[in-house]
């Protein structure tokens, strides 16, 4: 492709993604041209390898080619291509997880059975559930939106009005605070020594 077919779309992106939407295997390489780098970064952030981040890459500029009717109705094509980018990362980690995780049903139910286990599970969840009344209250929001909601530490930030990094360190904090208190208080755990 030369330059002047990048020329055509130049600043104007609503153009670019109706003669995607179209069918336009040029557009589309400006397209792919102008967001791989950006995909596969952010992929490579996600997955921590650079040859499932390429291919990762690859399946999500896929998906916008047999998706691209779609893009007629879409309103950012920046924020489009990040979503369709996270979903495919977390379809692939779903299926690597159903891949390789494997279950034996029967010690899973021997396990469940079991009443001991049973308790010491209903015995840390309330010692969790004291600890988490510990934290700031600040610390406590966002390890609740963190790892009972399941909220990203972006999506989290963007609620709070916060900086991603400042989510981090209110995460960090919690999750220490809330391993020593666990750690203090149940036998089964080791425990954590104090920092000198």
């Amino acid at each position: 492709m030369d330059q002047s077919d990048r020329q055509d779309f130049a600043g104007d992106e609503r153009q670019l993604m109706i003669a995607v939407a179209s069918g336009d295997e040029q557009a589309f390489r400006v397209l792919v041209d102008a967001y791989w780098r950006r995909v596969y970064f952010n992929t490579l952030t996600l997955v921590k390898s650079h040859n499932v981040a390429q291919e990762l890459t690859q399946d999500i500029f896929l998906k916008l080619w047999i998706q691209r009717e779609k893009l007629k109705e879409v309103t950012s094509l920046k924020g489009y291509i990040y979503v369709v980018g996270r979903h495919q990362v977390i379809a692939a980690m779903r299926k690597k997880i159903r891949e390789t995780v494997t279950i034996d049903k029967e010690v899973a139910l021997e396990d469940l059975l079991i009443p001991d286990l049973q308790l010491e599970g209903k015995e840390a969840y309330r010692i969790l559930l004291e600890g988490l009344e510990k934290l700031t209250p600040r610390q406590r929001a966002i390890f609740t939106m963190s790892r009972m909601e399941g909220l990203s530490h972006e999506e989290i930030a963007h609620r709070l009005e916060l900086s991603r990094n400042t989510v981090k360190v209110h995460m960090v904090l919690a999750l220490n605070f809330l391993r020593a208190w666990l750690a203090e208080r149940l036998d089964y755990l080791p425990k954590i020594p104090p920092k000198s």
